[in-house]
């Protein structure tokens, strides 16, 4: 994950359900995953049927050490799309992990934790999970690792 100058060339990783891959772009506000060459395929999760995501918890650990030049909280995001759409937006149900990482990190430093939401989605939409540097920074953060998370549909 990237943060420069404020948030504007942010990058993440993000979770799809079995699968993930980082360095994705998510300064412009939505994610389009394509298929064909060097594009990320559409791994989401799809809802199987209408409710409403009441609660979200993420987990995150360090696989590289680093030194930043302060602390930053990461931040796990439930992102949608409809049933036939591969653009993601932001859903606003999100979770900030604690503690905050760094400034400096050693491998292993893990960060958690779990929010109430309440997310309405529609059977067939499709639910990315996407985790972030969740700060103001006005230089270039980059923390490595790995993360998991579980979110509940009732």
């Amino acid at each position: 994950m990237t943060n420069v100058l404020g948030g504007l060339a942010d990058t993440g990783g993000l979770i799809g359900f079995g699968s993930s891959t980082d360095g994705v772009t998510i300064g412009g506000g939505t994610i389009t995953l394509s298929p064909g060459v060097g594009g990320v395929l559409d791994f989401a999760f799809v809802a199987p049927r209408t409710g409403t995501v009441t609660s979200i918890s993420a987990f995150f650990s360090v696989t590289l050490a680093v030194a930043l030049g302060t602390a930053v909280t990461i931040r796990a995001e439930i992102y949608t799309a409809l049933a036939a759409s591969n653009t993601f937006s932001p859903s606003g149900a999100f979770v900030l992990l604690t503690p905050a990482i760094g400034p400096i990190i050693a491998v292993g430093a893990t960060a958690s934790g779990t929010a109430v939401a309440g997310l309405p989605v529609a059977a067939g939409e499709k639910l990315l999970l996407v985790f972030s540097i969740d700060t103001a920074v006005a230089v270039l953060t980059t923390v490595e690792g790995f993360g998991s998370a579980g979110i509940s549909i009732i």
